[in-house]
């Protein structure tokens, strides 16, 4: 990748489920090498966030709107359940 990444974590408060998905995305990502920039939001402030500069949304909620970029739901981090697969759909959407 050359560009700077950037990944968009929400959560319902934007604290401590984003924080801990946030976490788990950049550890899990710098095990492939590859480093992004994570920033955090709550799902009723995304709507009115500028989004030109994100390129993907790692979603631990249900998002009502469509937005031009991936989201993808990444509740299995912080489950332990298929994180793996979540990580490949990741890379896969940023790459």
């Amino acid at each position: 990748m050359k560009e700077k990444k950037v990944i968009l974590v929400v959560c319902g408060s934007g604290i401590a489920t984003s924080t801990a998905a946030a976490q788990e995305i950049k550890k899990k990502l710098a095990e492939h090498g590859i480093y992004v920039e994570i920033r955090q939001t709550n799902v009723f402030a995304l709507p009115t966030i500028d989004l030109k500069d994100v390129s993907l949304i790692a979603s631990t909620c249900r998002l009502e709107n469509n937005y031009s970029i991936p989201v993808v739901n990444v509740v299995p981090l912080l489950t332990g359940i298929n994180e793996d697969k979540v990580i490949e759909e990741i890379i896969k959407k940023l790459l």
